[in-house]
């Protein structure tokens, strides 16, 4: 993965939307399973796909010219995605 690609994506928010929609889509960050292995087997799958992205967001260096770091910009994705959930849920 481009980490520069990902830091470009990142450093706006419409960016991180998307990012952090495909994170849900993936289970990024989920426990536990179904108990049925066939089903559990593509959950670990998928989830482990959010995992590398998540991973290769926290790579992204505080130096980097496009954006914050990864973490930083991990925090302000989460930040934004719990204030959207918030209005979705006020209406």
């Amino acid at each position: 993965m481009d980490i520069e690609n990902l830091a470009l994506i990142m450093s706006n928010e419409r960016g991180r939307q998307f990012v952090s929609e495909v994170l849900d889509l993936c289970g990024a960050g989920a426990m536990g399973g179904t108990g049925i292995k066939t089903r559990d087997f593509f959950l670990i799958g998928r989830r482990s796909v959010g995992e590398d992205i998540l991973h290769a967001i926290r790579s992204i260096d505080e130096d980097s010219e496009i954006a914050s770091d990864g973490l930083t910009l991990e925090y302000l994705m989460m930040k934004e995605s719990k204030r959207r959930r918030k209005e979705t849920e006020n209406g």
